[in-house]
C-alpha cells in the first residue's frame, strides 16, 4: 500500500557501532536537513495521495514550503546550544508554515522546542519529552483532531519513545530506531482509521510526509552524512501509486468550503483559545498555532476576509492567503483532465471571466495602512471602493512574492509537464521580476516567464487565448508561438475619470495632473511597446466622455478584421454597458464583448468610475 513499509523497499536500519548518549544544536541541525532533504525529495508523491482533509493534491507542496523555511534557517545560523537551535526552527516553521499538515508539523515543533527550553543538549529523557510535547501541542493546536492523520503518528512515535526511555534504554539511535519502527505501522495503519483513506486505497499524505522526514533523520543517524543520504530506494513513484491516484480521484468529491486561508497574527499575549472559538464558526480544519506572541492560523472557508477581520482584532496581521480548493479539485477530477501538458498561469491584474479554462492566479496585495488585502479574495469591490473613499491611508500595491510564484510553480509540476506563466509589464510591475526569479529557483520544472507588455483585460484576453491553445492540445513551443501573435494583436486603453489616484499611486506625475485639470482634458492611456504607460489621444471636456472615448475606440478597429473586446470598469457598470452598446453599433466585425470588473489592486492607481477596454484581433485555436 505505502513504498516505505514495504519489505522490499522499507529502510534497513543497521546496528550502531557508536552508542549515542547526546545531541547537541549542531548534530540535531545536521539530522533535520537530512530529513527535510529526503521529504522535499518526495514531495510529487505526497500530492498525488493527498486525499484529507480536501482531495486538493497541495500537501506535498504545503509540507515542502513550510519545511523550507526551516531548511534555509538551518543552513544560514548554527545553533550549538539545543535550545537556541530548537526555538530559531521553531520560528522559522510558523512563519513559513502551509497548509494543514504544514502548520501541525509547525506546531510539532512549537511543542517539541518548549520542552528544550534552557537544556544545553538533547539527553533521552529531554528526547521523549520533547516529542511528547510536540505531540500534545500539535493536537490542541487542531480545533477537530482526526485519527488516521499525522497526529496519530505523532502521538504513537512519541509513546514509543516514553516507552523505551521508561524501560531503561539510554542510546539515542536505539531510542529513534523503536520510534520509528511506530511511526511506520501507524502510517500503515491510517487507513483503518480514516474510512476516506481506505476506499482511495492510501495512506495519509500528511503523515506520509513525516515519516518521510523521520527516514531522512534515521539515514542521518545512522550514517552521520547528509550528502550520503540515499533517496533511491524511497524516490520512485510505482505504477501501482500512479493507480491509486487515478481510483481516488475518480470519485465523487464534496468541499464545503472553498478556500484554504491562512495567515500570521503578531501580537503580545494572544489568547489562543479565544481566538479559536471566534474562528471556528467560519469554516472547518481549524489550526491555530505559534506562541504568545506568534500565531498562524489555518481555516477552510468561504469567507477569507471575514476570517482576516477576526483575526485583526488579536494583533497585526500579514502572510495572508486564500487557495481556491475548487479549482484545486478540479485539476485532480480526472474527468476533467485533458492532457496536463501545459499550466497557464497569471497574475490578479489580469481581469478576464471565468471559463473553466484551468488558468492559475497568484495575486497582487494591497493594504490600506497596515491592514493587508489579497486582490480579489478578501474585499469585494464595493467595499473596497468604500474604504478607498474614506480610509486616510491610500492602499499601497506589492507584487507577488517569488516565494508566492514558486509555491505555484512546485503545486503545478507535479500535475502538468510544463507551465508558461504570463504577467504585466516589467515597467509597471515587479511581478515580471518575482515570477522570473521563482522560474529560476525551480529548477526541476520547464517554466516560462512572458510579459504580456498587457495589463487588466487586455491582459485577461491574452491569457484566455493561452488556456485555449492548451485546452486544443497545442504544444508548449505552439503555446509560446500563440501567445506572442496574441500581444501583437491586443492593445489596451483607460481613461480616468480625474487623476488624483494615479497620483497617489505614483503612476502619473502631480504636475501633469494641475496641466489636465487647467485644460480640462482626460487622457487615454495605453501601454507602449517598451511597456510604459503613457498618453495616447486626449478627450477634451467633461460632457459625452463615452461617446468621445467610444469614436476613438471605432478608429483602432480596422473593418476588415474580425475582433473580441473586453471592457473593465471600476464601479461604473452602467457606463461600460452603454459603451458595448455604442461598440456594437458602430461595428459590425466584433464578435465579442465582455464587461468585468477591474481588480482592486489596479483600481487602487486608477479610482472610480474608470473604464479599460482590451482590443485583440479575433484569433483562431
Amino acid at each position: 500500500m505505502i513504498d516505505n513499509t514495504k519489505k522490499d523497499k522499507q529502510l534497513r536500519i543497521a546496528s550502531s557501532s557508536n552508542k549515542i548518549n547526546y545531541m547537541d544544536g549542531v548534530r540535531l541541525n545536521r539530522a533535520i536537513i537530512a530529513g527535510i532533504r529526503f521529504l522535499i525529495s518526495r514531495q510529487d508523491h505526497l500530492n498525488k495521495i493527498n486525499v484529507f482533509p480536501v482531495p486538493d493534491g497541495d500537501t506535498g507542496t504545503n509540507m515542502a514550503f513550510t519545511m523550507t523555511s526551516i531548511l534555509e534557517s538551518c543552513i544560514k545560523e548554527k545553533q550549538s546550544r539545543v535550545d537556541e537551535f530548537t526555538r530559531m526552527i521553531s520560528d522559522a516553521a510558523i512563519d513559513g508554515a502551509r497548509g494543514n499538515s504544514g502548520v501541525l508539523i509547525a506546531q510539532f515543533f512549537v511543542g517539541f522546542a518548549e520542552a528544550c527550553e534552557d537544556q544545553e543538549k538533547l539527553n533521552c529523557n529531554i528526547l521523549a519529552k520533547a516529542f511528547e510535547n510536540g505531540s500534545v501541542s500539535a493536537r490542541e493546536a487542531m480545533e477537530d483532531p482526526r485519527e488516521g492523520t499525522i497526529l496519530t503518528v505523532f502521538q504513537d512515535l512519541a509513546n514509543e519513545i516514553k516507552n523505551s526511555v521508561n524501560s531503561g534504554e539510554n542510546d539515542i539511535y536505539q531510542i529513534m530506531k523503536i520510534g520509528y519502527k511506530a511511526a511506520l505501522k501507524s502510517l500503515e495503519d491510517t487507513p483503518k482509521k480514516l474510512k476516506i483513506l481506505k476506499k482511495a486505497g492510501v495512506v495519509d499524505a500528511g503523515a506520509q510526509g513525516f515519516v518521510d522526514f523521520l527516514t531522512g533523520m534515521m539515514n542521518f543517524v545512522k550514517d552521520g552524512s547528509v550528502k550520503n543520504l540515499d533517496l533511491s530506494n524511497l524516490s520512485t513513484i510505482s505504477n501501482e501509486e500512479n493507480s491509486i491516484e487515478a481510483h481516488h480521484l475518480s470519485e465523487e468529491l464534496d468541499i464545503n468550503y472553498r478556500y484554504c486561508t491562512e495567515c500570521r497574527i503578531k501580537g503580545s499575549n494572544i489568547k489562543k483559545n479565544d481566538l479559536r472559538n471566534q474562528l471556528k464558526k467560519n469554516g472547518d480544519s481549524l489550526i491555530v498555532a505559534g506562541s504568545k506572541h506568534t500565531v498562524h492560523v489555518h481555516i477552510h472557508s468561504n469567507k477569507p476576509a471575514q476570517v482576516f477581520s477576526l483575526c485583526e482584532k488579536y494583533g497585526d496581521v500579514d502572510e495572508q492567503k486564500a487557495d481556491d480548493m475548487f479549482h484545486q479539485q478540479q485539476l485532480l477530477d480526472t474527468k476533467n483532465i485533458e492532457k496536463r501538458t501545459v499550466a497557464i498561469v497569471t497574475d490578479s491584474s489580469a481581469d478576464f471571466e471565468d471559463e473553466n479554462l484551468n488558468i492559475y492566479i497568484v495575486p497582487l496585495r494591497y493594504n490600506f495602512g497596515t491592514k493587508g488585502y489579497i486582490d480579489k479574495v478578501s474585499q469585494t469591490t464595493s467595499d473596497f471602493y468604500s474604504e478607498l473613499a474614506s480610509n486616510e491611508f491610500h492602499p499601497q500595491t506589492s507584487q507577488p512574492t517569488a516565494g508566492d510564484f514558486k509555491k505555484q510553480y512546485q503545486f503545478l509540476s507535479s500535475h502538468y509537464q510544463t507551465i508558461i506563466s504570463l504577467h504585466l509589464p516589467k515597467k509597471l510591475s515587479g511581478t515580471y521580476q518575482s515570477a522570473s526569479n521563482a522560474a529560476k529557483q525551480t529548477t526541476d520544472s520547464k517554466i516560462t516567464v512572458i510579459d504580456t507588455n498587457n495589463t487588466s483585460v487586455a491582459n485577461g484576453l491574452i491569457v484566455k487565448y493561452a488556456a485555449k491553445l492548451v485546452k486544443a492540445g497545442k504544444s508548449h513551443e505552439e503555446v509560446i508561438n500563440g501567445i506572442k501573435n496574441a500581444i501583437d494583436c491586443t492593445s489596451v486603453f483607460v481613461v480616468l475619470r480625474d487623476l488624483d489616484y494615479a497620483v497617489k499611486g505614483g503612476r502619473v506625475s502631480p504636475t501633469k495632473k494641475v496641466i489636465a485639470n487647467l485644460l480640462n482634458v482626460k487622457p487615454i492611456l495605453s501601454i507602449m511597446k517598451d511597456g510604459s504607460l503613457d498618453k495616447v489621444k486626449n478627450i477634451w471636456g467633461q460632457k459625452n466622455m463615452i461617446k468621445k472615448f467610444h469614436k476613438f475606440l471605432s478608429k483602432q478597429i480596422n473593418s476588415e478584421n474580425m475582433y473580441d473586446i473586453a471592457i473593465g470598469h471600476s464601479a461604473c457598470e452602467k457606463n461600460a454597458e452603454i459603451l458595448r452598446k455604442l461598440l456594437y453599433q458602430s461595428n459590425k466585425n466584433i464578435k465579442s464583448i465582455s464587461i468585468l470588473e477591474i481588480g482592486c489592486a489596479l483600481g487602487a492607481h486608477t479610482g472610480p468610475g474608470t473604464l479599460a477596454v482590451g482590443i485583440q484581433e479575433h484569433l483562431s485555436i
